[in-house]
């Protein structure tokens, strides 16, 4: 059972994440959702053939618009985006199995890699994917806790969130340029997804997240040479972050603060 519920999120991911380019490409370009979902980024053009198949159309728009013939933006995105949410989702469906928080973690995830694609492209956190994704998984949470009645893991996913949130809060007022009020909210919907865990996972979501921006903030300085003032977006090292903790949380937990998860 667990190995066909892996296998079916991991499928549906891939075709999640592949319709997520729309999301993305429209948030990051604050245009409006409206038809055709598909289509050309500079004449507006719609798709046709090969561009309207998920998982095929990444090559479809590597070869241009057929209209204008210009080189269409972020052509292997979708793809890219395919495969991510199929680990993610194929991850937390191996990680939760046939529990009906399932579906909270599955909206969750979902919107933790749009987040970050828009995050590493645009350096911001788009509210239209933020708050979506923050009453959705919220809503779900409170059906799974009253089908599971895991109260408790509701109370610990507030408590985490608020936490996270405020704590967010104090640095993006200590240091506004450095952290980001978009930064702040993700970490509220971080903290309260990864606390309806356990408060040891929301801990081990941004212990990761931390450990993961500074590395790889140094090597890209270092590779830049911009020094402390190269822009290095921190959603997608918050949303790793998450995956983490949900995924291998509770050995984190277990080994790091010796404490059962």
């Amino acid at each position: 059972m667990d190995s066909a519920i892996t296998a079916v999120c991991a499928v549906g991911g891939l075709l999640i994440g592949d319709g997520l380019e729309v999301v993305v490409q429209r948030n990051g370009d604050r245009a409006p959702f409206d038809r055709p979902w598909w289509r050309c980024p500079s004449c507006a053009a719609a798709a046709t053939g090969l561009g309207l198949v998920p998982l095929a159309r990444s090559w479809s728009r590597a070869r241009g618009c057929p209209a204008c013939g210009q080189p269409v933006a972020q052509a292997w995105r979708p793809l890219a985006l395919a495969v991510v949410t199929a680990a993610v989702l194929g991850g937390f469906g191996w990680r939760l199995g046939a529990q009906p928080v399932l579906a909270a973690f599955a909206v969750f995830g979902t919107g933790l890699v749009a987040v970050s694609a828009v995050d590493l492209e645009h350096y911001r956190i788009p509210n239209r994917i933020l708050y979506p994704t923050l009453f959705s998984t919220a809503a779900l949470l409170v059906v799974a806790s009253a089908v599971d009645d895991r109260w408790g893991s509701l109370a610990r996913a507030a408590i985490a969130g608020a936490i996270a949130f405020a704590g967010f809060f104090v640095v993006h007022l200590i240091v506004p340029h450095g952290m980001g009020f978009g930064d702040v909210r993700l970490a509220g919907l971080i903290g309260m997804g990864t606390g309806w865990l356990g408060l040891g996972h929301a801990f081990v979501a941004f212990m990761a997240a931390f450990l993961l921006g500074a590395a790889i903030g140094i090597v890209v300085m270092k590779v830049t040479g911009g020094g402390r003032k190269t822009k290095v977006p921190f959603g997608p090292f918050l949303a790793a972050g998450a995956v983490i903790a949900v995924l291998w949380g509770g050995p984190l937990v277990t080994t790091f603060l010796h404490r059962p998860s």
